[in-house]
């Protein structure tokens, strides 16, 4: 397993939305499966988006430490020259046992609650990122347009090239890649798996994002708003969901081509975002992005490929529905923890048939064309319109409670509502500044 590795970097994410490491040397890796790497509770679970070390009523900053656990049967070379290795990690106790404020187990938990069901669900994310020349301090966005055009593919096309190449040998899954609306934007989608795989390789693929671009004298930012005034950075999410084989999403003899269990998942998820929305998109500049006409999905409701609606159903080709039907999370940005939001995407979908609940009618418009009447009549809702108000219903969120251990949701409140005191009250172009490259 570690032929030519020289140096294993042992990865999680945090509830911050960071992606963070520990380094083992080679004299290590035969003892990375059980030992993994130290690390503190503070800085597993507490550390802001701006490197504040926080405290909670039942975490201090100062006690206890855990063991980062690297996944190496998820193990992916990012320079087989260098011998440079890179392997997810649960956060586990010094007994060995999961901790509980440990993002990635509780997406295992929420799974064996689905597999109980009879439910095998995969997702897959689509990642958006603006690449900038230039320095951190004076960046300009890489490209000019045309959005999905031939120019900016044509500019960037060594890094282009490169970035296929890289995640294929980091053995991350490419759907397609290309130049996405905005000045300087680019879309990954990443081919569905499993939700743990597919958490996993979401964050593989940032790490050689960055480094490919770094490689050609670039920036990469993963922020939902990296530049206000430009187009905006989601990470949406495609959930499907099978039971005794068949596609729940997909039924030819539905009114809405959709099976009953899939209805009420959409149903679930609807019911849900908006006390979730945090979780999906936890920084200040989530809620800047989550405005009308920029397809981010900013309404509560949902429709066939509409992409102003925060749960686009996806209906496939035709003859390939069974294969392809699924239905896509449009709020999510990679500000989030993805290990949280797969699990709060999961959670709201399996309430959704445990309760039966119906699905309302189809929005087949941009709803924001809609009268406030109209979307009141058709079940059409907002969001939170900030990160302290989108907290405050989290907290409240009997779903949440009951999906998430208690400590893990208290350092994740904790973390979050210090981006809200810290960057609530900036204006947008501030906050932008500071937490470009932060994600």
């Amino acid at each position: 397993m570690f032929d030519g590795v020289s140096a294993l970097l042992v990865a999680y994410i945090d509830n911050a939305g960071l992606a963070r490491s520990k380094v083992l040397p080679r004299a290590r890796l035969d003892t990375a499966a059980a030992g993994g790497a130290t690390i503190s509770r503070s800085v597993a679970s507490l550390l802001a988006v701006d490197d504040a070390v926080l405290s909670t009523p039942n975490i201090d900053a100062a006690i206890g430490d855990l063991r980062c656990i690297p996944d190496l049967g998820a193990l992916a070379v990012l320079d087989a020259e260098r011998g440079l290795a890179w392997a997810p990690s649960d956060l586990c106790r010094l007994d060995g046992a999961p901790d509980p404020i440990c993002q990635r187990t509780a997406l295992k938990d929420v799974l064996a609650t689905a597999e109980v069901a009879g439910f095998d669900f995969t997702v897959g994310f689509e990642l958006e990122f603006s690449v900038f020349r230039g320095t951190k301090d004076d960046p300009v966005l890489a490209h000019a347009g045309p959005g999905y055009g031939n120019t900016p593919f044509i500019e960037l096309e060594a890094f282009h090239l490169d970035l296929l190449e890289a995640l294929a040998a980091a053995g991350v899954p490419v759907s397609q890649l290309h130049p996405e609306y905005g000045n300087g934007q680019l879309e990954v989608s990443l081919e569905p798996a499993d939700p743990v795989t597919a958490a996993d390789q979401f964050l593989l693929a940032r790490l050689v994002i960055a480094r490919t671009a770094q490689a050609h004298g670039l920036l990469v930012s993963f922020s939902p708003v990296p530049v206000p005034g430009e187009a905006t950075n989601g990470c949406h999410i495609h959930l499907s969901a099978r039971r005794d084989g068949r596609n729940v999403f997909h039924d030819p003899n539905s009114p809405t081509g959709i099976g009953v269990a899939g209805e009420h998942m959409i149903a679930g998820v609807l019911a849900h975002v908006g006390d979730t929305v945090a979780l999906l998109g936890g920084s200040v500049l989530s809620f800047t992005r989550l405005r009308p006409h920029s397809w981010a999905g900013s309404y509560i409701c949902w429709g066939k490929g509409n992409r102003e609606a925060s749960v686009r159903y996806m209906a496939g080709q035709q003859g390939r529905e069974d294969a392809q039907a699924n239905m896509e999370l449009k709020v999510a940005d990679a500000a989030a923890n993805p290990y949280l939001a797969v699990a709060a995407f999961l959670a709201m979908a399996l309430d959704g048939v445990d309760k039966d609940l119906t699905l309302s009618p189809e929005i087949t418009v941009d709803p924001d064309t809609l009268t406030e009447a109209e979307r009141a009549e058709r079940g059409v809702r907002t969001f939170s319109p900030d990160l302290g108000q989108a907290l405050v219903a989290l907290e409240s969120s009997e779903l949440v409670t009951r999906t998430f251990h208690p400590l893990l949701l208290e350092a994740y409140l904790t973390v979050r509502r210090h981006e809200w005191t810290t960057y609530g009250r900036m204006v947008a172009e501030e906050v932008a500044a500071r937490l470009r490259f932060r994600y």
